[in-house]
């Protein structure tokens, strides 16, 4: 009888125990990306008005052009990336060391193939002259876009390096490391820019800082340990083809993803010039604290659903994953919506806004945090064939809406015309609550009623503070959503 019963004490146990394991990752995962966040942040913030002083709209504008093209050599992922992390994960599950080498050995080289190709391709584009011809580049712009091309490729190929952690359920140490990068980077770039050092040379440093943490924890992790040696390592074209075939789905949400944030900077460049996409790309740093940094959850999410099988199991996780994702989005669309325009104002003085510029970079913040959800559980519930088209559709339809946008209302009609088409989501957000054993309602919705009077009360001291002049209220006001989502991140996590 005592034999009988120990499956059933065991398994409750093990049930529990990967429950605060998860939960803990998804803690740990969010603490780290939040203050890898502010540190990148406390970049631009910090460094926005000295480096306006130093190098004048057009080199700042640069600076920036330079910043997105590192986030847009995403590009050059293929779909690796996240194809890799679901065959480390699913080997993993398997206990099959070789078929975990293997995945991370091709990943690799298909990687660096890719890289490579993309590399040539910007070197041609520069030497050509077509890059600052169409991007309207100041002199020796094209040498800081095309050195930010390789620095960016070797620093992708050390992040991709890192994926068995993540595979682990241990993302959170990649994005300790590179938390550590950013924070070196401020002091390192800020002492760079106040002794006048050129674009090119604050460019080098910041890869640098960034690169360096992650070759470190590679080593200290043994990873290096988990590769074939040269000799062993399958290198034939087939092997690169077969692999960016099979992540090409993957591929497709890389693409929407990048196209529909930072490739907006350079329409706005080649509209407009590089000092305007200069200023857009501050407010598209500013929204990632909603689309990005609030969405962060749903990364550690992609594994944890990819190895559960039950769907009350996957509605559990997702439940939370989504709940993490809106207490750290709302209360920062809130503020935006409310003094987005006067924030943007303590660095763009002389600038002239439209009011409704706050309430766009809610909403593009909150379409992108939305989007970058369904595409990540996409990928753990093997729905990525549908999210990938549905996200090409959405980055299309933005692309077209925020050109139009631009027409008609400058900087904020390319951020609201360039968040219409996350409706197009709710395709892919309907066969997730379906996996989960819901409707939409009842996975998406019905979860947020318990942030409802958190939210509200952030939204009427939000209000309040608009009707003031001063600062310290204003900053108030921002400390009271802090405590609020703290005290609600506590709750979570009871």
């Amino acid at each position: 009888m005592i034999a009988l019963e120990q499956p059933e004490i065991a398994a409750p146990k093990a049930v529990a125990n990967e429950r605060r394991t998860y939960l803990k990752e998804l803690l740990s995962n969010q603490i780290w990306q939040s203050a890898n966040f502010i540190s990148k942040g406390l970049l631009f913030l910090l460094l926005t008005p000295l480096m306006l002083k130093r190098w004048g709209a057009d080199g700042y504008g640069l600076f920036g052009l330079s910043s997105s093209l590192l986030v847009s050599m995403a590009l050059t992922d293929g779909g690796v990336r996240s194809l890799t992390r679901i065959r480390l994960t699913e080997a993993l599950r398997n206990n099959d060391e070789a078929e975990f080498r293997r995945a991370l050995s091709e990943g690799l080289l298909t990687f660096v193939a890719v890289l490579g190709l993309a590399t040539i391709l910007a070197a041609g584009f520069a030497a050509t002259g077509w890059m600052g011809i169409l991007l309207k580049l100041p002199a020796g712009g094209q040498l800081v876009l095309v050195t930010t091309v390789i620095l960016t490729g070797i620093s992708m190929t050390t992040t991709l390096a890192l994926e068995p952690l993540a595979a682990r359920g241990r993302l959170s140490e990649t994005k300790a490391a590179n938390t550590w990068g950013a924070i070196a980077a401020l002091p390192v770039c800020g002492v760079a820019v106040w002794f006048h050092a050129s674009i090119l040379t604050v460019v080098i440093l910041n890869s640098l800082c960034l690169i360096v943490p992650n070759v470190v924890l590679m080593i200290n992790a043994g990873i290096h340990s988990q590769l074939p040696s040269l000799k062993g390592l399958n290198c034939k074209p087939s092997v690169i083809f077969h692999t960016l075939f099979s992540g090409i789905w993957y591929y497709a949400t890389t693409i929407a993803g990048t196209v529909k944030t930072h490739g907006l900077t350079f329409i706005v460049s080649h509209l407009a010039g590089p000092a305007e996409a200069g200023v857009f790309y501050f407010m598209l740093r500013m929204t990632e604290t909603i689309g990005n940094l609030g969405s962060t959850a749903s990364e550690t999410s992609l594994a944890s659903l990819a190895s559960t099988k039950e769907p009350a199991e996957r509605g559990e996780k997702f439940h939370h994953c989504w709940l993490y994702v809106a207490l750290f989005c709302l209360p920062g669309a809130v503020i935006f919506a409310f003094q987005g325009n006067w924030m943007l104002h303590l660095w763009f003085r002389h600038q002239d806004f439209l009011w409704v510029v706050g309430v766009g970079m809610a909403i593009f913040g909150l379409a992108g945090a939305f989007s970058r959800v369904i595409v990540n559980a996409s990928m753990g519930l093997q729905l990525v064939k549908t999210a990938a088209i549905s996200n090409l559709g959405e980055a299309t339809t933005n692309i077209v809406c925020a050109i139009i946008g631009y027409k008609l209302a400058g900087l904020p009609g390319v951020l609201i015309g360039g968040c219409i088409g996350a409706l197009i989501m709710l395709l892919p957000a309907g066969k997730i609550a379906a996996l989960c054993g819901e409707k939409f309602f009842g996975a998406f919705v019905r979860p947020l009623s318990g942030l409802s009077l958190a939210i509200a009360l952030i939204v009427i001291t939000q209000a309040a503070a608009i009707f003031t002049n001063s600062i310290i209220v204003r900053f108030a006001s921002f400390a009271f959503a802090g405590v609020i989502t703290l005290s609600q991140w506590r709750r979570l996590h009871r």
